[in-house]
């Protein structure tokens, strides 16, 4: 658990060898880390339904960027997954 000096904290990990840090599902986690610089990558699954309500990735105070489109497949169910660089 991250509590202080989050920038930090995770530039230690990302240093570390292994496997790539993941987020899976925390929209607030993500905005977060994003905000910080700290993400270098959106692998994005787009779901083909109208919600009208949620938690939203991106809003008015996320710094505008040109992502690098790296990938994109559409499933048989109409789901597109996306993969995206800074």
């Amino acid at each position: 658990m991250i509590k202080d000096n989050i920038v930090e904290e995770v530039n230690k990990l990302k240093k570390q060898p292994g496997k790539d840090l993941v987020i899976f599902g925390s929209p607030g986690l993500a905005k977060n880390l994003m905000h910080l610089g700290l993400i270098d990558e959106f692998r994005l699954t787009l779901h083909p339904i109208i919600l009208g309500e949620g938690i939203s990735l991106f809003d008015s105070n996320t710094q505008m960027r040109n992502l690098k489109l790296l990938e994109s497949t559409t499933l048989s169910s109409g789901v597109v997954t996306l993969h995206y660089t800074m």
